[in-house]
C-alpha cells in the first residue's frame, strides 16, 4: 500500500481536486449520449460514468504533466485552454442533441457558409459565461504549478493507464450493443474528433465482380435486386420536393400533439394517396439526397465517386431533362458541382435568384424563401413543358435550429397554437404545408399537375432537435423520426404500398424508377414501395459504424472492425457493382 501511495498516488496530490473537478463535465456527455442513443439502462449508466471518470481523469492529468513540463503557471491561460477544451465536449453534445451521432469529421466542411447568429442569444451566451465562469474558478482554486519531476512521473501514469484501459476495457464486457455504444462514448472529445479526422475509411469497389461471399451476404440481406412491378407509366413530368428535415413528429396524422390544421395539407396528401412512413439512413442534406438519388446507404463514396449508381443519370439515359432547385447556396460544399456529377444539367440556388431583381429581395438567412423558390419553379416547369423533365426541389425554411426568423413580409395563415407564434421548426413546417398547397394548386390552374405529372414529397433527413417546442414531442415516439413520403398523381394510384416496417429511404429511387418503368439498376441496395413482397434490410452508416437492421437481427459495427465476418458485410455495403 506505502508503494502505491508512493509512486502512484504521490504524483496527483496536488492537482487529483483540480482533475476530477475537471473531468465531471464529460460525465454529463455520457450521460446525455446514452439517452440519445437509447442505450440509457442503470448497468450501462454505472458501467460507462465509472470507466468515463477514469479515462477522462488520466487524459486531462496527462495533458496537465505536459503543460507542467512546458513551464506553464499562469492560472489565466490555464483556464482558457480548458474553456477550448470544452468547446469540443459542448460540439460532441450539441451533435448528440440535434443528430444522436458524435461528427469527428463528416460535417467539419459544413461550417462553412453556416450562419451563426444564433451566437448572439442571450442563452448561448450565457451558457459560454457559466462555462467560462466554471473553468476560472477551478483552475484558480485548486491549480497548482507541479515540479517537473513530478509531472513527469504522473505523464508516465496517466499513459500507462490510458494504454491499459484501452487494450482491457472493461466496457466491451458489456451484452452486444451495449458493448458497442457505451465504448463510443468514452473516449474524449479531442481525441475523438481528431482520430476521426486520420482514421482510414473504406474504399468503393466500383463495377467489380462481387465474389462468392459477397453474392452470398447480397442475397441474404437481399440488396442488388431491386424489380418492377407493373405500376408504373411514361409519365412526361417528375417533380421531387425535398423538404428540409421534416419527420413525422410534425405531422398531426402521427403526433396528436401538434395542432390539425398545422398540418392539415400534409395529412390530407397523406391519406389522399399513396404514401409510408420510411426510416432514414442518413443525416444531412448531402448525404441525404445522395441516398436518396443512388439507392446506396454509403453516401460519402457516392459523391466522392462521381456517384457510381444515380436515379438522375438513369432518367437521363431515357432522355429526362434534369434540374436540381434550391433555396440556398447552390455553391455550399460545392454542392453545385456534385449534383451535376450526379446527373443533373442545372444546379440552381440563392447565388442565381440574387440576379433575378424579382427574387433578390426574399434571399435573407439560409437562402430564398420557399414561397418564391416554390414560384421560381413553377416558371421553369411552364418554360420546359416540350420534354420529359424530372426536377427536384429542395426547401430551406425548415432549416434547423429554428427554421426561419424572418418570412420577409410573405403571406401566411396564422395558426392559433403554442409555438407558432415565433420562430419553431413546427412553425415552419406548418408554413410549409401552405407553400405546398398554394404549389399545388398553381400547377392545377396552369395544367401542369395533369396525367403525365408524377410529384413525390419527402424529406431530405429528419431532425432530432425538439428545442424549444420538447412538450410537442412527448411521450416521444420511435415513429417520430420516420420520414413521410406521399406520391401524387392526377389520378390517385389504386396500387397499395407495402406495410413492411423497413421501407427506408433506400427505397425511394427504386420506387421511382418502378413508377417510370424503367429497369432498375443492378446497384440499388433497396426496393420499390410497390413492392409486396421484398424482403427489406436498412443500412444507416454513421461516421464511424453502421447499424444493419433486418426483420431478425440488428448488428452495429465499427467500419474499422476486424472481424472477418463484419469486414465483409462492410465490403458489401461499399460495393457499387456494375449492371452487367
Amino acid at each position: 500500500m506505502s508503494w502505491i501511495q508512493k509512486h502512484l498516488l504521490s504524483p496527483f496530490k496536488t492537482d487529483w481536486k483540480l482533475l476530477f473537478v475537471l473531468s465531471l463535465p464529460a460525465l454529463l456527455l455520457c450521460l446525455f449520449g446514452l439517452n440519445q442513443l437509447d442505450q440509457l439502462t442503470p448497468v450501462n449508466f454505472l458501467a460507462t460514468e465509472s470507466v468515463k471518470l477514469v479515462c477522462e481523469f488520466l487524459f486531462l492529468g496527462a495533458l496537465l504533466a505536459v503543460l507542467n513540463l512546458l513551464g506553464l503557471k499562469n492560472k489565466w491561460l490555464l483556464a482558457l485552454l480548458a474553456f477550448i477544451y470544452y468547446l469540443t465536449l459542448t460540439a460532441d453534445m450539441v451533435l448528440l442533441w440535434y443528430f444522436k451521432e458524435r461528427f469527428g469529421a463528416k460535417y467539419l466542411d459544413t461550417m462553412e457558409g453556416g450562419d451563426y447568429d444564433f451566437l448572439k442569444d442571450w442563452r448561448v451566451i450565457s451558457y459560454f459565461a457559466v462555462l467560462a465562469l466554471f473553468c476560472l474558478f477551478t483552475v484558480r482554486r485548486y491549480f497548482q504549478p507541479a515540479p517537473r519531476q513530478t509531472a513527469l512521473k504522473r505523464l508516465a501514469i496517466c499513459a500507462a493507464g490510458l494504454v491499459l484501459l484501452y487494450a482491457a476495457n472493461p466496457l466491451r464486457l458489456l451484452p452486444k450493443p451495449s458493448d458497442f455504444y457505451t465504448s463510443y462514448l468514452i473516449a474524449p472529445s479531442i481525441v475523438y474528433t481528431v482520430n476521426a479526422v486520420l482514421a482510414r475509411h473504406p474504399q468503393p469497389q466500383i463495377a467489380r465482380p462481387l465474389s462468392p461471399q459477397l453474392q452470398a451476404l447480397a442475397q441474404k440481406y437481399n440488396v442488388f435486386s431491386a424489380r418492377n412491378t407493373g405500376v408504373g407509366k411514361h409519365y412526361k413530368r417528375v417533380i421531387l420536393i425535398a423538404s428540409e428535415s421534416l419527420s413525422n413528429k410534425y405531422l398531426h396524422r402521427f403526433n396528436p400533439n401538434i395542432p390539425p390544421q398545422a398540418s392539415q395539407t400534409l395529412d390530407a396528401l397523406f391519406d389522399t394517396y399513396p404514401s409510408a412512413s420510411l426510416r432514414h439512413v442518413t443525416l444531412s442534406t448531402l448525404y441525404g439526397l445522395s441516398v436518396i438519388f443512388s439507392s446506396h446507404p454509403y453516401a460519402e463514396l457516392s459523391f466522392e465517386n462521381n456517384y457510381p449508381v444515380s436515379l438522375v443519370k438513369e432518367l437521363k439515359k431515357h432522355g429526362f431533362k434534369t434540374v436540381f432547385l434550391r433555396g440556398a447556396d447552390e455553391t455550399y460544399m460545392d454542392e453545385n458541382l456534385l449534383f451535376k456529377q450526379a446527373g443533373f444539367d442545372e444546379v440552381i440556388g440563392a447565388t442565381y435568384f440574387e440576379t433575378r431583381p424579382e427574387y433578390q429581395k426574399y434571399i435573407d438567412w439560409w437562402g430564398l424563401t420557399d414561397q418564391k423558390l416554390f414560384e421560381y419553379a413553377l416558371e421553369y416547369l411552364q418554360a420546359h413543358q416540350d420534354g420529359p423533365l424530372f426536377m427536384t426541389l429542395l426547401t430551406v425554411d425548415s432549416h434547423v435550429p429554428l427554421g426561419r426568423l424572418d418570412y420577409l413580409q410573405l403571406p401566411y395563415d396564422e395558426i392559433d397554437a403554442e409555438f407558432y407564434d415565433r420562430p419553431t421548426l413546427p412553425r415552419a413546417f406548418a408554413r410549409f404545408g401552405q407553400d405546398v398547397k398554394r404549389f399545388l394548386k398553381r400547377l392545377d390552374e396552369q395544367a401542369l399537375l395533369d396525367e403525365d405529372t408524377l410529384l413525390l414529397i419527402t424529406p431530405d433527413h429528419p431532425s432530432y432537435s425538439n428545442t424549444p417546442t420538447n412538450k410537442l414531442f412527448k411521450p416521444y415516439q420511435k415513429e417520430y423520426d420516420n420520414l413521410p413520403f406521399i406520391i401524387i398523381t392526377r389520378t390517385p394510384l389504386d396500387k397499395p404500398l407495402t406495410d413492411n416496417p423497413l421501407v427506408s429511404q433506400l427505397d425511394i429511387a427504386p420506387t421511382i424508377m418502378d413508377l417510370l418503368n424503367l429497369p432498375q439498376p443492378k446497384a440499388f441496395f433497396g426496393h420499390s414501395l410497390f413492392d409486396q413482397t421484398a424482403r427489406r434490410s436498412v443500412f444507416d452508416i454513421k461516421e464511424d459504424y453502421a447499424v444493419v437492421t433486418t426483420d431478425t437481427e440488428t448488428k452495429v459495427l465499427p467500419l474499422n472492425s476486424k472481424d472477418p465476418q463484419e469486414k465483409a458485410l462492410i465490403e458489401l455495403m461499399t460495393s457499387f457493382p456494375a449492371d452487367n
